[in-house]
């Protein structure tokens, strides 16, 4: 038997699979530390995070051979709804014949690049929206912000006694987390507190994306840019505590998944079998759960 495209058609889309996952893991940063909700399918489009609320201090003590009051649990729901999200494009037959793309490397690496910008997008448009605000210099308005109010230690500080004083939660290795980007991080690393802590540190502790600590935050590096257009431009940077915010997962289908359709006898609309298709789906939704927990600490730079 010969080995055609016809019957390694399995083989083909496995290939590209592999290269759009290995492709979208290392672009995807914002969903460092979220909470994964776990879905059943056919559970319905919405899902509900609910967070147990602290009961009051005992401030008395309990009279002798008394029974102490006892005391109602209260929960926070916060709810989320799950969208599909998509792209694709379309591969001429003559292309597909004469192009140096060969089995369409490129195009997998592309809209596997695609899907982790896209989705990397939607999480930080959620914090950016949902974060408790922190703007730097202690401005009272964006407006007041100015290229010189750069990401700075005194910032992460501050950021850092906000967590505390509102009690999030530490990840499982004792630090909270932050996610930044390079006209930051630039900042950042000049600044002395950082060259203090890091003067002497070992290299290899620096893993892939992470950056670094400082005052109790490990750092990412994203290369998303998330700013807005003021006097000067604004950037913001983020850091939070763990169940800070959330992504859904419904039958695992928030990893995106590759699509490639190649044209079949019974399409009516391709009928001379001029195109194929190469795309992505993911459902996904993200949302802050505890906007207490996660600051978005607004700055400019001095790149």
């Amino acid at each position: 038997m010969s080995s055609v495209t016809t019957g390694l058609t399995n083989l083909m889309q496995i290939f590209y699979d592999k290269v759009f996952l290995e492709r979208a893991k290392v672009v995807q940063i914002a969903s460092w530390g979220a909470q994964v909700k776990k879905m059943p399918k056919n559970s319905g489009k919405t899902v509900y995070f609910n967070r147990f609320s602290p009961l009051a201090k005992v401030t008395s003590g309990i009279t002798e051979a008394g029974v102490p009051s006892a005391s109602d649990m209260t929960t926070t729901i916060v709810s989320a709804t799950v969208a599909e999200y998509g792209n694709y494009t379309k591969i001429g037959s003559l292309f597909d014949l004469t192009s140096i793309d060969t089995d369409l490397q490129e195009h997998a690496d592309v809209m596997g690049q695609n899907a982790g910008e896209s989705l990397d997008g939607l999480v930080f448009a959620e914090l950016s929206a949902n974060a408790t605000t922190q703007l730097a210099g202690a401005k009272s308005s964006i407006t007041d912000i100015a290229a010189t109010d750069v990401f700075s230690g005194a910032e992460v500080r501050k950021a850092v006694r906000t967590l505390k004083s509102n009690k999030a939660m530490r990840f499982e290795n004792g630090y909270f987390r932050g996610i930044v980007q390079p006209y930051t991080s630039y900042d950042l690393m000049a600044n002395s507190e950082w060259l203090d802590a890091y003067r002497y540190t070992d290299a290899s502790n620096i893993r892939q994306g992470v950056i670094g600590r400082l005052h109790g935050v490990e750092f990412a590096e994203t290369s998303e840019t998330i700013s807005e257009n003021s006097t000067a431009t604004v950037y913001s940077n983020f850091i939070f505590g763990k169940n800070a915010y959330g992504i859904v997962d419904i039958g695992s289908t928030s990893t995106p998944k590759i699509y490639v359709k190649t044209p079949g006898a019974g399409s009516t609309d391709n009928p001379v079998d001029t195109f194929s298709t190469i795309g992505w789906k993911a459902t996904f939704v993200a949302k802050i759960l505890n906007a207490n927990w996660v600051i978005n600490c607004k700055t400019g730079a001095s790149a």
